[in-house]
């Protein structure tokens, strides 16, 4: 975009804090009473103007589930649609935050926005739950500060960071569903950078495919996954250089001869600071992704219907010019984005049945002033502008405002307001490319345009004291020109604006820390979505794949070397269309864990993942992960490990 380069060659030369929604812009470590992702700068989570949640990795590495995006079912807010990446078809992997629907939140690991920028979908398998230092979520409107897609809010994910410590951690994982799952995390100096290292592959299998669909040809479900990324540092006086490469690859066959995928992702990043009081920060990313989709023919089981290849691009910068302004700072943020991508269908004699390709440019500008005090908060207001060239050239422009308010009525009591609008580009898998899952042929539609929203957030936090927390808010997200799938017969949806759909959430989480040996940590959620304008057979209908209410429980005691943990999780009904005739159920899952601690910093658990062994839905063809026994290994490696905290002074 013009607009933004021509900015950001005028401001280039100067100086500004964190660049993006990276957790630390230093890329120290914060409290987990900090957040960044608020207002993209550290604050207090508990003086935060708009609600938000944080969970450090030692949280995510000690969850049962073993996957990421299960993990992060412990985060309030998270509308996770029971998916589990090993075994979910990569197009489902979706972001929906306080009920607002899919596609309304946004994803950024280390800064870089991590959501495919061809198809919007997550590549959960590229980031090891081991590997997360730091899970932060901002719910409500975020669109005024990080743009396009973050309508209901944004979830920041920070990997281990770099240090010029030798040391490290090797994680190990078996049985259950886990046929073998390993992380290896290594950090060091490497002349003068500093720098982190990340290995992993895991290998899962179990049956997927529900009662009622299974055939003669059916097996077991495989998933695999292969990940390295490196992580460095250098740093003087007053800047930083950080870079950043990641290589994933991952496949699924789901259960049928001809039915999965294989994904092969490449990123490169690199992050400049530059400044102490004013500072400056660019990041820029450059990514390449090649999906090679089947499907096995649902008449026939066992024949091949189709082969996709999909391959695109993704390329970007960030930049943030950030100056203190007495009690607060005003920030200046300008971005571009170019993705580029192609779908090519096979059919099973190897003829082109259809081949399409397009290009989309997204660019932005968000001025930001925010201040502290008493009455504290965040204006803004952002102007993106999305090209699109994809079987037709079409343009738009939007301009977001944002109003976060907070009052401090007392040392332990915290007030909260928040209004903004949203904006969310439609991705160009969704203009050009169909696609089925199970037996429902998913349509593409070239003449969608943008979806625009209005939100509004109230709240209340209650501190008292440094580890006791209480938080209660209400979200309320309108989005007109809505996208979603609309049924057009009983085996065909397409991607269609919908006229309006409104959201109510209410969130209320508690979290105590009574020591290092003891904790409890909970969260419920009620909301009410659904399309309030439409066609007639929609109106009143809730959003697919969205629940209706959710709920978690994380219990942890320990006493001497023994840690042991209970954790309850629940994910309301929800349904995978627009007409609630695809249900999906409730999932009631009840997991714990048993830590053995040496004084090496090692570590032996065993955790049982959905100990009832309930049996649910994930997608209208996938069945979630049965009960599962899983042992675990932790080894530190050096003089620094990377996770579990000591439990020593356990008495």
């Amino acid at each position: 975009m013009m607009l933004a380069a021509t900015l950001l060659a005028s401001i280039v030369a100067a100086a500004s804090p964190s660049p993006s929604p990276s957790p630390s812009p230093s890329g120290g470590p914060l409290p987990i009473g900090s957040v960044t992702v608020v207002s993209g700068s550290p604050q207090s989570l508990h003086r935060a103007p708009q609600a938000a949640t944080v969970i450090d990795g030692h949280g995510l590495a000690e969850e049962t589930a073993p996957s990421l995006d299960q993990a992060l079912r412990v985060l309030p807010g998270n509308d996770r649609d029971r998916s589990n990446a090993p075994f979910t078809n990569y197009g489902q992997l979706r972001l929906s935050f306080s009920g607002a629907g899919n596609d309304r939140g946004a994803l950024f690991v280390d800064g870089v926005p991590a959501q495919d920028g061809f198809g919007g979908q997550v590549d959960w398998n590229a980031y090891p739950a081991a590997s997360i230092a730091r899970a932060e979520l901002l719910r409500g409107p975020g669109s005024a500060l990080y743009g396009s897609g973050a309508v209901g809010g944004v979830l920041a994910l920070l990997t281990t960071p770099p240090s010029r410590t030798p040391g490290g951690e090797l994680d190990a994982t078996t049985g259950g569903t886990v046929v073998g799952d390993g992380t290896l995390g290594l950090t060091g100096a490497a002349g003068a950078f500093a720098n982190a290292l990340t290995l992993a592959s895991s290998r899962f299998s179990y049956g997927v495919i529900p009662p009622g669909q299974t055939s003669p040809v059916d097996r077991p479900a495989i998933s695999t996954a292969d990940v390295m990324h490196v992580r460095s540092q250098f740093s003087s006086a007053d800047s930083n250089l950080n870079l950043d490469a990641l290589v994933s690859d991952d496949a699924q066959q789901d259960g049928r001869p001809h039915d999965g995928f294989a994904r092969a992702l490449r990123q490169a990043a690199a992050t400049w600071t530059q400044g102490r009081d004013a500072v400056f920060t660019l990041t820029a990313f450059a990514r390449a992704t090649t999906v090679v989709n089947l499907a096995d023919k649902t008449s026939s089981p066992g024949s091949l219907l189709y082969t996709q290849h999909i391959p695109s691009s993704d390329a970007g910068f960030r930049a943030r010019w950030d100056i203190p302004d007495g009690a607060g700072a005003l920030s200046l943020v300008a971005e571009d984005r170019l993705v580029t991508g192609e779908s090519t269908q096979n059919a099973a004699n190897g003829s082109v049945q259809s081949n399409v390709a397009g290009t989309q440019r997204l660019g932005g500008i968000a001025l930001q002033q925010t201040w502290d005090g008493r009455f504290g908060g965040i204006a803004g207001a952002r102007y993106d502008t999305i090209v699109t060239d994809a079987l037709g050239q079409r343009t738009a422009a939007a301009i977001s405002p944002r109003l976060d308010l907070r009052y401090v009525a007392s040392g332990a009591v915290v007030f909260r307001a928040a209004y903004g609008t949203g904006l969310r580009a439609p991705f160009l898998n969704e203009l050009i490319r169909s696609f089925k899952v199970g037996s429902v042929l998913e349509e593409n539609n070239p003449a969608l345009v943008p979806e625009r929203s209005r939100s509004l957030q109230l709240g209340a936090d209650v501190a008292t004291s440094a580890t006791t927390r209480f938080a209660v808010d209400y979200t309320g997200t309108s989005v007109v020109d809505a996208i979603g799938f609309r049924t057009i017969a009983t085996n065909v949806q397409q991607r269609a604006n919908f006229g309006r759909t409104a959201s109510d959430a209410f969130t209320a989480e508690y979290e105590h820390r009574l020591t290092p040996c003891s904790q409890v940590r909970g969260f419920a959620t009620s909301q009410h979505d659904r399309v309030v304008a439409g066609a007639p057979a929609q109106i009143g209908k809730r959003l697919a794949y969205v629940p209706d209410s959710a709920a978690a429980v994380d219990l942890e005691q320990s006493v001497r070397a023994l840690t042991g943990a209970l954790e309850l999780s629940y994910s309301g009904p929800a349904f995978a269309d627009d007409l609630e005739h695809q249900p999906l159920g409730t999932a009631l899952l009840i997991g714990g864990r048993i830590t053995l601690h040496a004084a090496d910093g090692s570590a032996l658990s065993l955790a049982i993942d959905n100990l009832a062994d309930r049996v649910y839905l994930t997608s209208v063809d996938r069945l979630g992960p049965p009960s599962s026994v899983t042992l675990r290994l932790s080894v530190p490696l050096g003089r620094r490990p990377l996770t579990a905290p000591s439990t020593a002074a356990c008495g």
